[in-house]
């Protein structure tokens, strides 16, 4: 049954510390299409007690932790003709005012430039508060890499079973 959480419904035992609803330490941020359409996805997170920063105001890093992961579900999502484990190469993101703690944050990504199917693209995002206003605007390049690659590249001998079977390949 769909829950409409894209991260829940298409990754199956997330653990994940930004978007896994199975990591018990993680943000648990949400993931759904725009429902309003087109190429943007949306995402919600409350921030924990704990993440914490100067009294009052959540920590940046985990405002950046759930804008990264944003980042990488957008071309997961949006672009799942490459079966590709994306991953961040590089990210840069302007506060522009505090998220106050224990205030739940709205997400958004769309993707800003991209070129061929296995070549990095870049996904621009934004975080907000409840009322709508514009807490942060981050740019992340993202990098697909086929599983084998990623497999190589993070020293694994498989993928977990999650990951294969969202990708439909062998572990």
């Amino acid at each position: 049954m769909s829950s409409g959480i894209l991260n829940r419904d298409l990754l199956s035992s997330n653990t994940c510390y930004g978007c896994g609803h199975e990591n018990p330490s993680g943000l648990k941020i949400e993931i759904r299409r725009d429902p309003q359409g087109g190429e943007r996805l949306v995402g919600s997170f409350q921030p924990p007690e704990h993440m914490v920063g100067f009294p009052g105001i959540t920590h940046g890093g985990a405002l950046y932790t759930a804008m990264d992961c944003l980042s990488a579900w957008t071309p997961m999502v949006l672009r799942r003709a490459a079966k590709a484990i994306w991953i961040l190469r590089e990210g840069s993101i302007k506060y522009l005012r505090p998220a106050l703690q224990g205030e739940e944050l709205a997400l958004s990504a769309v993707i800003e430039a991209e070129g061929g199917q296995w070549e990095p693209l870049l996904v621009r995002t934004e975080a907000r508060d409840r009322e709508g206003n514009l807490l942060a605007t981050g740019t992340f390049k993202v990098v697909p890499l086929s599983a084998d690659k990623f497999k190589k590249v993070a020293g694994l001998s498989s993928l977990p079973a999650n990951w294969s079977e969202f990708l439909g390949v062998q572990r």
